[in-house]
């Protein structure tokens, strides 16, 4: 939720705590002056909202702390006339983390989360083509799924016994992408693949398919580097790669002999790329056509590549508690007070990260309903390497608890 949808949101629920008995995991319970703390499980690098009331500190600055193990670090913001306030956090590593308030805002405790780790995916752009017995350069590309945190860590080249070949460590390139060129000397019909190591726990490992390219003894003027496995609708890096001694230029991409780029410049490596999205699955022929700066070298790379058809969409499910996987479009309703603790899976195996907008708060995998009204929860999974994302809203009544008989 947005910092001023919140805002105008817990400027209409100043009133409603009455009913928070049951209170917030790791909050105190009390009347209507009740502080708490809440906020999601959720991922690494993924943007959530704490949210937090502290009535004597109205108009004032609170300060909110966050520590995992080693990890300790502390932000600020303004709490508003009803006494509530939120805050934007991306945690940054994986585990459990304990969210606090510190200072003059220590009176509404603390809540502990579990943040989990990003999941990636990992290509290797393999030449068709390489030189036996010389150095040959492995473009080596991770991505995390989702979030603003690019996979740091380390790649390792493995033959087909699994013994490593060539090791190098990524260099975030993006928001969500890491590469790495592993230098490899490969022998006459040897495979290869690549493994994403991570330094942390912040991300899981990700692997690559074997691939074996043509070999040769004779220098490689330029060959077509592409991923393992391409799929309609999803981007993919097509790349070309010059051979040793080979000095630098340009190169140019087509698929079924139509140009789709002009010239791209080889790097020091002599590796060109570029991005293509295939729009028809079966069959298709992809090239490079290179040509060396000082004209003494040029020549084109073919290779025939069987597209497959557009990935499936990830499935998502949200069960309460002792009842049955909610509907999206369905009716859904609770009782202002209550809490409801939520499971929610991914057919991919993914985490699923959950949000909300309304009267309603998230504290870990429970959500809390602060009083009447609609809330709307989101959840959202980073789908896999062979889905993609998916998300899932449930709009949920919140109704009054009974008048209790007066005596």
């Amino acid at each position: 939720m947005s910092t001023s949808r919140r805002s105008r949101f817990l400027a209409l629920f100043s009133s409603l705590l009455l009913a928070l008995g049951a209170g917030l995991a790791s909050a105190p319970t009390a009347s209507a002056t009740t502080e708490f703390i809440a906020t999601p499980n959720g991922m690494v690098g993924l943007q959530q909202e704490i949210v937090f009331r502290a009535p004597a500190l109205a108009g004032q600055v609170a300060t909110i702390g966050f520590v995992s193990g080693a990890i300790s670090n502390a932000g600020q913001t303004t709490v508003n006339a009803q006494g509530f306030g939120s805050l934007a956090w991306t945690p940054t590593s994986a585990g459990s983390w304990t969210i606090s308030g510190l200072g003059s805002a220590a009176a509404i405790g603390s809540t502990t989360i579990t943040i989990a780790p990003m999941p990636t995916t990992t290509n290797a752009l393999v030449p068709n083509l390489v030189q036996t017995a010389v150095t040959n350069h492995i473009t080596v590309v991770v991505s995390s799924l989702a979030g603003i945190v690019p996979p740091s860590g380390s790649v390792a080249l493995r033959d087909q016994n699994q013994n490593v070949v060539g090791t190098a460590a990524l260099t975030p390139t993006s928001a969500t992408t890491s590469t790495a060129s592993v230098q490899w000397t490969p022998s006459a019909g040897e495979s290869v693949s690549a493994s994403f190591i991570p330094s942390s726990s912040a991300f899981t490992a990700s692997s690559t398919p074997n691939a074996q390219p043509q070999t040769t003894t004779s220098v490689v003027t330029v060959a077509i580097r592409f991923p393992a496995v391409l799929y309609v609708g999803t981007p993919t890096i097509l790349g070309a790669q010059t051979g040793t001694g080979v000095p630098g230029g340009s190169a140019s991409f087509l698929v079924n002999g139509t140009g789709i780029t002009g010239s791209v410049p080889t790097d020091a490596n002599g590796g060109a790329a570029t991005v293509w999205t295939p729009t028809t699955a079966g069959v298709q022929t992809i090239s490079t056509e290179f040509s060396s700066s000082n004209g003494a070298f040029s020549g084109v790379s073919n290779q025939s590549v069987n597209i497959q058809p557009a990935k499936a969409q990830d499935s998502i499910a949200v069960t309460p508690q002792g009842g049955a996987p909610w509907n999206p479009g369905a009716p859904i309703s609770v009782t202002a007070g209550s809490n409801t603790v939520l499971t929610a899976t991914a057919s991919s195996g993914a985490t699923v990260v959950l949000s909300e907008t309304g009267p309603c708060v998230i504290n870990g995998n429970t959500m809390v309903a602060l009083g009447a009204g609609q809330c709307v929860l989101t959840a959202t999974s980073p789908g896999s390497a062979a889905l993609t994302p998916d998300t899932e809203t449930y709009t949920i009544t919140v109704t009054k608890p009974p008048r209790r008989a007066r005596r």
